[in-house]
């Protein structure tokens, strides 16, 4: 059929060029399952009968044991928890800012949030009684949860509680600190437990555990609760998809002075260049002011990377990390299954009598080899099989939310739905500072200058976005 050259000719819709996902919480999840595993091969798995600073190491014999114990001061020890504590807020924010675009009203964005950290709380319950006692998932889901329940905060609200929580923690840090330093502890013998030397009594020992942890819920949730709640409002104003440097930077600079302040002088003492006296003090105030330095790693991992973001680059060398960082849970759960084959008697016994580096090397071996799996698993195009159950768990055959009927006349459901799931209902006007493809668009990435862009106010007043 001809068109005659009369007839105007209809515009070709523009192309939608699909936005890159975002590196920086992959990359930082697989580095930070890294510092998960050196972290948990000397204070989770491997049990020792030494005493002093270097104890908290692995035992310092070599001069390799000393610069490794230097560097896990300043690098490991309650860095990975923290920085993961902080990726973990910023999920539940992405999953919030796109339940909101999709038109959840917030009972129902409260409800799919809730049963998704429920599950993952459960997969950690599991996770402690047959695998490993120093499950995090379980305290995550169940903070998670109850950041489900505070959707209708505002940031400001959210900040400043994360704020005061974090004071607190720099001025129990202090004071353990400093107690440490007058109450003489050489008396006290911290190095003597025995690990379990069948399966089941491992097992009836993490049944306590679990209980312990349970009950402990309410205290060890404050430690991590600051740092979550800074990376959910970081996914709501979209801070690591650029436009927040100043923001960013000051926190990379708080991460700097607490591993340069705190961290280095830690590694020193227990390494024997200076007073050994200092370390138990220094280990004490680390175990709370480290929490700070999650959101710091986090902000400076994103200025590094922010050039290649932009870019839309994926090197190669990144590739290995961004294949773990999206199956995260896959390779956590993994790391308790190799080391479990590893180090306990009644398995292979493999790193008792390793020194510090030794057990680095050791824990560094599980993490490449949970590395390994990522990548064949990203080759061939299969998501992580705890991600998979975990979605499939909370979400049903669909694999994601479902709202079911376009509910425009119910409380709470926006009166101009998007088109698409995760697609704005209006054309952008502006520059779109970065998206989260398959995830959501970052949170001022889309509609009109009057369109309101704040869940928590439409969430608040029963509406959505107009």
């Amino acid at each position: 059929m001809s068109t005659s050259p009369h007839q105007p000719q209809q515009p070709l819709p523009p192309r939608q060029t699909p936005r890159p996902r975002l590196l920086v919480p992959d990359v930082a999840r697989g580095m930070a399952l890294l510092g998960i595993a050196l972290a948990n091969v000397t204070t989770g798995w491997i049990l020792t009968d030494r005493s002093g600073p270097d104890a908290h190491f692995g035992g310092v014999d070599t001069l390799a044991d000393q610069v490794y114990v230097i560097f896990a001061a300043m690098f490991v020890h309650v860095r990975g928890l923290p920085m993961f504590s902080t990726l973990l807020g910023f999920g539940v924010g992405l999953i919030a800012m796109s339940l909101w675009r999709r038109g959840f009203p917030l009972p129902r964005a409260r409800a799919v949030i809730v049963k998704r950290y429920g599950f993952l709380a459960l997969f950690g319950a599991l996770h402690c009684l047959f695998l490993f006692m120093g499950d995090i998932m379980m305290l995550y889901g169940a903070m998670g949860i109850l950041i489900g329940l505070l959707l209708s905060l505002t940031d400001k609200v959210l900040l400043r509680v994360a704020y005061v929580l974090f004071g607190l923690q720099v001025v129990s840090g202090i004071g353990i600190g400093v107690a440490a330093m007058l109450v003489d502890t050489s008396g006290l013998d911290l190095g003597s437990t025995s690990p379990a030397e069948s399966y089941l009594g491992l097992v009836g020992e993490q049944a306590l555990a679990l209980l312990a942890q349970v009950a402990s819920i309410p205290f060890t949730g404050l430690a991590v609760l600051p740092a979550m709640l800074v990376g959910f409002v970081w996914a709501r104003r979209g801070t690591l998809a650029g436009g927040h440097r100043k923001e960013l930077w000051v926190w990379a600079l708080i991460a700097a002075a607490i591993i340069l302040g705190i961290g280095l002088p830690w590694g020193l003492s227990a390494a024997g260049f200076l007073d050994p006296s200092l370390g138990g003090a220094l280990n004490a105030a680390n175990s709370c002011i480290g929490m700070l330095t999650g959101p710091g790693i986090v902000a400076a991992a994103t200025l590094a990377l922010e050039p290649l973001q932009h870019r839309g680059a994926r090197p190669w060398f990144l590739w290995p990390l961004v294949a773990l960082g999206k199956r995260s849970m896959t390779g956590y759960v993994l790391q308790s299954v190799f080391f479990l084959a590893l180090v306990y008697p009644f398995t292979l016994n493999i790193g008792p009598d390793f020194s510090a580096a030794g057990q680095a090397a050791l824990a560094a071996g599980v993490w490449l080899a949970t590395l390994v799996i990522a990548c064949a698993l990203e080759a061939t195009g299969k998501p992580g099989p705890f991600e998979w159950v975990h979605r499939r768990l909370s979400y049903g055959k669909t694999m994601r939310p479902e709202l079911g009927a376009v509910l425009t006349d119910v409380p709470g459901a926006p009166a101009h739905p998007p088109a698409a799931p995760g697609l704005p209902s209006g054309p952008p006007t502006g520059p779109q500072p970065g998206a989260f493809p398959q995830q959501a668009a970052a949170p001022h990435a889309f509609g009109p200058p009057s369109q309101p862009q704040r869940p928590e106010e439409d969430w608040r007043r029963g509406s959505g976005p107009a």
